[in-house]
């Protein structure tokens, strides 16, 4: 009877902190969109991601987020949604759609673990740090991973609450896939009925099955997969703006999208250059710079980089440019991380020239020998099963007679330029961390493109429209692929704890205190060399010997 208690109970957390996703993202839209939207159900709950993500940063400048603020934060979030009448609407229609995410959360959640070893290493540790601190100045001088941490940390660290606890801090990212493909998969199906959007329905097909390809299981979450999620709703964005119609409110989303990608991984910057060059097309015709849109969107940016600045003591981390030497929590060994980064990135563990200096091996391109035998070996193989499912997509084409030579006139102007915005983007990554994880999501929409010259602008798209059920069979067969393959596992490990567990050694949770040579504690170590994961905090596994400070009852960390 427990057991099944347990499960129902969990069952009941994931349906909840749906449920205020949603709700956040209503009040998002209708705050700052002046948009009342009752009915895109998934995609509040991605922008709901955003609202949390604000107000928890904007908080923990003032407050630790423990679990009386979260607790307060959430009955305000509550009273709001009454308020703004966001409850009334369809409830049947509601309940269903929490229980079609609930539900697939719950397998791809259940009896797995925690990403491997980002979660130990600084995911967890940071969301407990701001659990238990506000802001902690020069926090990367005890972690150099604490200075590029994801806004993702602050929306976990927000659901660590008197309803969720430990599992608040897990699910948000276990349910961002299922709501974004349920998203996606709603859109597909409404805008393949047009002869006019089939194209992009077809592009939203491609893109779900790549994500229901790349990420079916939670233990490979980390802090790439939301940014490669919202960078694909961009697309879908982008799409809608260029072929169904130009508007204010998507080139807003867009903005939001772009800068929220930004606040998970710093390398997404270069995303933002979207929205400028839309901005760039529109900026005549809207209002933009005195709405509540920009006040939000520079608000949020300079929080962020404020963040970023008190802790580690450069505004974007770890470029050496954005820093400010002189300021006291200044992270010294900034080059070196940055380096060292962009090394590890050309797999420099594989260099087989040990003359070679970091420095010299990331330059001229000395790596590249050593990147082909692991990272370029590693992108085929990802890469080998999605460009045959684009060889048999054009087969079917073809076979079908579906094929007819310079079909698609309209709109090449925005494929050429997004194609060409796609291949800087991918040159981009490739030049400077050209791991596969990170250019995930910036390899397969410029893939996407190129097979828009190569075969796509060729479809007959009204033709097309007699294979809907086709289209449909693969992503629910691609739906149950996942599902199955979980399930499989969960049979495999049903034996473990129900939920992830925070820390790598399970049966050692010990922690001990750090003092540093002036014999003042600075912090927790965990024992016999184990990382921190959600242990007391301020934790970390490096053997950091900082300077400790309090002022007004904020940390302050410094090199020696």
């Amino acid at each position: 009877m427990f057991f099944l208690i347990e499960h129902f109970f969990l069952f009941l957390q994931i349906f909840f902190i749906c449920l205020i996703l949603i709700a956040s993202g209503f009040l998002f839209k209708k705050i700052i969109f002046k948009q009342h939207d009752i009915k895109n159900l998934e995609e509040n709950a991605l922008f709901g991601f955003i609202l949390i993500g604000f107000f928890a940063l904007l908080i923990n400048f003032f407050f630790a987020l423990n679990i009386f603020v979260n607790n307060i934060f959430l009955l305000l979030l509550i009273y709001m949604t009454f308020k703004y009448d966001f409850f009334i609407q369809n409830i049947e229609r509601l309940f269903k759609n929490l229980i079609y995410i609930s539900f697939f959360t719950y397998i791809l959640f259940v009896y797995t673990n925690v990403n491997t070893p980002d979660a130990s290493l600084y995911h967890l540790p940071y969301s407990k740090l701001i659990n238990e601190h506000k802001i902690v100045i020069g926090a990367s001088n005890l972690h150099y991973r604490f200075g590029h941490i994801s806004i993702f940390q602050y929306i976990s660290s927000f659901f660590n609450n008197s309803l969720f606890g430990l599992n608040g801090v897990l699910l948000p990212l276990a349910l961002l896939p299922s709501i974004f493909l349920l998203y996606s998969f709603k859109l597909f199906k409404n805008d393949f009925k047009n002869d006019s959007s089939r194209i992009k329905s077809y592009f939203i097909f491609l893109i779900l099955i790549f994500s229901f390809y790349s990420f079916n299981r939670y233990s490979g979450y980390g802090n790439d997969m939301p940014a490669h999620l919202f960078y694909f709703l961009v697309v879908i964005y982008l799409l809608d703006f260029f072929i169904i119609k130009k508007t204010l409110l998507t080139f807003k989303k867009i903005t939001v999208i772009c800068l929220f990608i930004f606040l998970i991984k710093p390398f997404y910057i270069i995303s933002l250059l979207l929205p400028v060059l839309i901005f760039f097309m529109i900026r005549k015709q809207y209002v933009i710079f005195r709405s509540r849109f920009f006040i939000f969107t520079f608000f949020l940016f300079f929080l962020w980089i404020l963040k970023t600045f008190l802790t580690t003591g450069c505004f974007i981390y770890p470029l050496k440019h954005s820093c400010f030497k002189k300021v006291v929590w200044f992270d010294s060994n900034v080059k070196n991380i940055s380096l060292e980064g962009e090394a590890w990135s050309k797999a420099w563990p594989q260099n087989s020239n040990k003359n070679l200096s970091q420095q010299e091996f990331i330059k001229n391109f000395n790596w590249i020998n050593a990147w082909s035998t692991i990272h370029l070996k590693f992108i085929f193989e990802k890469l080998s099963p999605i460009i045959t499912f684009f060889i048999l997509n054009f087969l079917f084409f073809y076979f079908t007679n579906c094929l007819k030579k310079n079909y698609q006139s309209s709109y090449n102007q925005f494929y050429i330029l997004f194609f060409f915005t796609s291949l800087l983007f991918v040159f981009i990554w490739f030049l400077k961390i050209p791991a596969y994880r990170h250019g995930q999501s910036f390899i397969y929409i410029f893939l996407l493109f190129f097979c828009y010259f190569v075969f796509i602008k060729n479809i007959n798209f009204k033709k097309v429209k007699q294979f809907y059920n086709i289209f449909l069979f693969c992503l629910i067969l691609s739906l149950v692929s996942v599902v199955f393959k979980n399930l499989s596992r969960i049979s495999n490990n049903y034996t473990q704890s129900i939920s992830p567990l925070t820390y790598d050694d399970y049966n050692n949770y010990d922690s001990v205190k750090v003092y540093n040579k002036d014999n003042i504690f600075t912090h927790y170590k965990r024992n016999n060399g184990n990382t921190c994961g959600f242990s007391i905090s301020p934790c970390t596994h490096l053997g950091a010997n900082v300077k400790k400070k309090s002022f007004f009852g904020y940390l302050i960390y410094s090199k020696f």
